[in-house]
């Protein structure tokens, strides 16, 4: 009859290698470094929009289209 070996349990994160904690931590520190490059292009722009639309009174708009639009957009990336 064979004996059957079953697989030691393993603590959670353990078995990941020091490369694989790497990468995600990078890609991690990626997707932020990204966002805030893009927030800090919306806010150098956000006075020449609302300019073009007419007016503080348009600022809350802008401001919320953009945050509507980058959660929408942030899981693709």
């Amino acid at each position: 009859m064979a004996q059957q070996l079953s697989p030691q349990p393993t603590a959670p994160g353990e078995g990941q290698s020091h490369r694989t904690v790497l990468v995600a931590i990078g890609a991690l520190l990626l997707g932020m470094l990204l966002a805030a490059l893009d927030q800090t292009i919306v806010s150098t722009a956000l006075p020449t929009i609302v300019s073009e639309l007419g007016g503080l009174d348009h600022l809350s708009w802008v401001v919320t289209a953009y945050l509507l639009a980058a959660t929408a957009a942030t899981p693709l990336w």
